[in-house]
C-alpha cells in the first residue's frame, strides 16, 4: 500500500509538471513602461540592452517646451530643428520636442507616439528632441513591449527570455526572492528592474 501511494504520488507530480510546462509553452508579451521627462538630459535609458532583436515604443503624454502654454504630442511640432543656438537638437530635420530614441551607438531615429519598431545592439535610449531642455516641463508616458518566453535566464537561440537575465536559478538578491514566481512575475520583476538601469539583456544569446 505503502508502495502504490508513493507511484501515485509521483504520478501526480509528473502531472502537475506536465500541466504547468504545457501552461508556458508559448511566448508571452513582455511590457516595460518608462517616463521621459521633458528636462531629461541627454536621455532617459531604459535599462533595457538589446541583443539584436526588435522591440516595439509606443507614446504618451507632452513635452512643453515654454513651460506649460504649449505642449505638443510625442509627435512634436513642425518646426527647424537643422540649426540651434543651443548645441544643436538630438535629431535635426525631425520635428521638434517630439520624442526620439536610439539603441546602443547607433543614430536618434523619430519615434513619435508609434507604434514604432526599433532594433539594434545595445542599451535603449529615449529623448525630447530640444536644443534646450533646462525650460520644459511635461514628461511622455514610453510602453516598450517585445516577444518572449517564460523563463529565467538568458534562453537559448531560440527563444529569449523575459526574465532577468543570467540567472539560472530562482530567486536574486536584488528580487523579491519568491521561488514560485511564474514567468508572468518574473517579466513584471524584469521591469522593476530596468527603471533603476539594471542593464536588462533582451536577444538570442547561448544557453547559460
Amino acid at each position: 500500500m505503502t508502495i502504490f501511494r508513493g507511484a501515485a504520488l509521483a504520478a501526480a507530480t509528473v502531472a502537475l509538471i506536465g500541466a504547468a510546462y504545457a501552461g508556458a509553452a508559448g511566448p508571452t508579451r513582455f511590457f516595460g513602461e518608462y517616463t521621459v521627462g521633458g528636462t531629461t538630459v541627454p536621455g532617459l535609458n531604459t535599462g533595457l540592452v538589446l541583443q539584436g532583436q526588435s522591440v516595439t515604443v509606443s507614446a504618451t503624454g507632452a513635452a512643453c517646451p515654454f513651460g506649460d502654454a504649449f505642449c505638443p504630442g510625442p509627435d512634436g511640432y513642425p518646426w527647424d530643428t537643422t540649426s540651434s543656438a543651443y548645441g544643436g537638437f538630438p535629431l535635426p530635420g525631425a520635428p521638434a520636442w517630439g520624442l526620439v530614441g536610439k539603441v546602443g551607438g547607433g543614430p536618434w531615429v523619430q519615434v513619435g507616439s508609434g507604434p514604432t519598431v526599433l532594433t539594434g545592439t545595445g542599451a535603449l535610449v529615449f529623448a525630447v528632441n530640444d536644443d534646450l531642455l533646462v525650460d520644459n516641463a511635461g514628461s511622455f508616458t514610453v510602453t516598450v513591449s517585445y516577444s518572449c518566453w517564460p523563463g529565467w535566464g538568458y534562453g537559448d537561440v531560440n527563444h529569449d527570455h523575459c526574465g532577468p537575465p543570467g540567472l539560472v536559478g530562482k530567486g536574486d538578491a536584488g528580487m523579491s526572492g519568491d521561488p514560485e514566481a511564474s514567468g508572468e512575475q518574473a517579466a513584471q520583476r524584469g521591469n522593476g528592474q530596468s527603471h533603476g538601469g539594471n542593464g536588462k539583456a533582451v536577444g538570442r544569446k547561448a544557453d547559460r
